[in-house]
Parts: C-alpha cells; structure tokens; sequence
C-alpha cells in the first residue's frame, strides 16, 4: 500500500533551520484512507442529491395552494428505496476499513488540484463528516415524517421540508469544498 509522509517533514526543516533542537518524529498516512473518505464523501453527496427531486414530488392539485405538503405512495415508496441506499452508502464505507477519527484528526495532507496545493487538516475533514452525517440524519428523518403522515402533512411539517430542499444543495457544496477548493 501507497504510504505518504505527512507534513511533519516539512516542520522538522523548518525547526532545523530556526535552531530547535526538538527532534519531530515522521507520521505515515495512509492515501487509501484519504480515498476511502473522499469517495464515501462523494457518493454519499450524490446519492443525497439524486433524492432531492424525490423529495420535491409533492401532488399538486390544481387551482389549489402548493402548501401543505402531499406525497402519494409511489413517491413515498422512491423516497424508503432513497434512504435504503443511503443506508447502504454508510454501511459500505463506515463499517469497512474507513479510518477511525483519531486518524483522520492527525491528517496534515497537502492536496494538489491542477497548480494549486494547499494543506488539508484532519479537523477539517471531520467538520465535514459531520456536517454530512447531519444532513444524511435530517433526510432520513424527513423521509420517515412523510411516511408516518401517510404523505399528508400539515403547514409545519410542509415548511421544513421547503426549508430541507433549499438547504440541500449549499451544505453539500460545503462538504465538497473541502476536498475540492
């Protein structure tokens, strides 16, 4: 497996020319951790995309309001298959050899994209986890609302899902951001 020494190198240069007499110990990083991540990241991104149309399929019935909110059973059955392969996104990165958060903590990577490089944290990449497993939480959730309602739901419950669907987009921008500045 492909090791990259972490930016620790480069510290241990610049402590040898400033005159520390500290001795900085090498870190190795594992790249196939860093892929794992970003591929769970993107595919997660994608699928959470791939289902916000789903989630914008409400029954219009005309010369009615839009509000509240309706889903008959075909979309609410596209929205259960949705969150099963979110589900199935999370089992199949998360429970494999996806690094642990102590790991992910220490990361000092220098990314390059074209011409540009610039130093990618551990806590970084953590903020972004977590903003996703949020966002992937708040879907779920919203799918599971719409399903106990039967599709029916009240003002309220038409508001945050208005709210979730303007949100969605921006966040995982965010997320992407991370790993693609």
């Amino acid at each position: 497996m492909k090791k990259v020494l972490v930016i620790m190198a480069l510290v241990a240069v610049a402590a040898m020319f400033s005159g520390c007499s500290e001795e900085v110990v090498e870190e190795e990083f594992d790249e196939a951790d860093l892929v794992a991540v970003d591929e769970y990241i993107e595919e997660m991104n994608e699928a959470l995309l791939d289902l916000k149309p789903d989630l914008q399929g409400w029954i219009r019935e005309p010369y009615q309001e839009e509000l509240p909110l309706r889903y008959d059973e075909e979309r609410i059955g596209w929205l259960k298959e949705q969150q099963g392969k979110l589900a199935e996104i999370e089992n199949l990165y998360r429970n494999g050899n996806f690094p642990t958060e102590e790991e992910i903590t220490s990361w000092q990577v220098v990314v390059v994209r074209g011409e540009k490089e610039r130093l990618l944290e551990g806590s970084e990449v953590l903020a972004a986890l977590d903003k996703l497993e949020q966002l992937k939480e708040k879907v779920s959730g919203t799918i599971e609302m719409i399903e106990t309602s039967g599709g029916e739901l009240n003002m309220e419950q038409s508001e945050e899902v208005m709210a979730l669907i303007d949100d969605m987009e921006p966040i995982v921008e965010e997320i992407r951001a991370v790993f693609f500045r």
